[in-house]
């Protein structure tokens, strides 16, 4: 169903100031770039977490490249079976609940012990279906968003002026 491992120890004089991202325990920002790869397959969606600090859990996308350090776990799931999107909520939601921190850490063997129960897959791609329409609003309603504190400036500036 799924495929787990957790990267590679990468030295500062490893990093480089351009090629793919390095991921460690802050799974959500790169810590740098590096020129070499862990991974060969990029064909396919990962999950990562990070093993030794607080507790996060990202998803990178289908055909992005990037390389995990020894603080950084990362899984591909079975797309038949499991939607990433889908496994990497219920990862994020376990792993809080059995309260993975700094110090209670995320590691390989914690991680290969949790049971995870998933509905089949079209309710899963449904759930996640329900979860991008409601993204594109809150980003659209973003968009759209007026700065209030600049709208009262304008006004109250044109009858200072």
């Amino acid at each position: 169903m799924f495929n787990l491992s957790i990267g590679n120890r990468v030295l500062q004089s490893d990093l480089v100031e351009k090629g793919i991202p390095v991921y460690s325990a802050n799974v959500n920002e790169a810590m740098g770039n590096i020129n070499k790869y862990l991974i060969n397959d990029f064909n396919k969606p990962y999950i990562i977490w990070g093993i030794d600090g607080d507790w996060m859990v990202n998803l990178i996308p289908k055909g992005f490249e990037f390389y995990p350090t020894d603080h950084c776990g990362f899984m591909s799931v079975n797309e038949n079976k499991i939607n990433p999107r889908y496994m990497a909520y219920l990862l994020e939601k376990e792993g809080k609940s059995i309260g993975f921190s700094r110090s209670f850490r995320a590691s390989l063997d914690r991680i290969k012990s949790i049971k995870i129960n998933v509905p089949n897959i079209e309710i899963q791609n449904k759930e996640v279906d329900k979860v991008i329409e409601l993204e594109k609003k809150i980003n659209e309603l973003k968009e759209n968003q007026i700065d209030l504190n600049k709208e009262i400036s304008k006004v109250l500036n044109s009858y200072l002026i």
